[in-house]
């Protein structure tokens, strides 16, 4: 990491089920385990350099998230993207809707970089290996959690905040300030 700037990332945290993932994720995304990134679903990354964080930006983030009302989802079934393995949040529209306002706030920062992208909301529990045989790779990875991981989707959760994550210059990640949604209740 040297040189480069912190990157920063708004997610929503799936504490609810970080435990039941861990062994899931470290097995075919050690990666992101071996770095501290927990169980979430992203809302945008890259964010802003981690030294563009500041107290006028986080009450910008307080301001954007409070009107937000907590919600309940489920994970709940094994998806894939080419080289990803990855759980769907049902229902996904209030991730779009976070995804959307928070895209609408910072136009100077898209999701995964790409204006033109729609994203899909997800909660990834298996990575691209960058092997030659990827393709197979992934087709085992992602039989193994449908055996393995199906059985015990849907998982409950509970979207309570999004959470900034910022990262250290080891290439760690720490979760930063988080901004409760705070709308009325359901």
């Amino acid at each position: 990491m040297t040189g480069e700037p912190s990157r920063t990332a708004l997610v929503v945290v799936a504490d609810a089920v970080d435990e039941t993932l861990a062994p899931w994720r470290r097995r075919f995304h050690a990666w992101s385990a071996e770095r501290g990134i927990p169980a979430h679903l992203t809302i945008l990354f890259p964010f802003v350099p981690a030294s563009r964080v500041d107290g006028e930006l986080l009450a910008s983030l307080r301001a954007l998230y409070a009107p937000v009302a907590p919600f309940a989802y489920e994970l709940a079934r094994v998806e894939s993207f080419p080289g990803v393995a990855w759980l769907a949040p049902e229902p996904a529209a209030p991730f779009l809707d976070l995804i959307d306002a928070t895209r609408a706030a910072f136009p100077d920062h898209p999701p995964y970089g790409d204006p033109t992208l729609e994203p899909v909301p997800h909660c990834t529990v298996g990575g691209d290996t960058g092997g030659e045989d990827d393709d197979r790779t992934l087709a085992a990875m992602l039989a193994e959690l449908r055996d393995g991981l199906g059985p015990s989707l849907p998982l409950a959760c509970r979207a309570e905040a999004a959470t900034l994550l910022v990262e250290q210059a080891d290439g760690t990640w720490a979760g930063g300030p988080a901004f409760p949604f705070e709308g009325d209740r359901a």
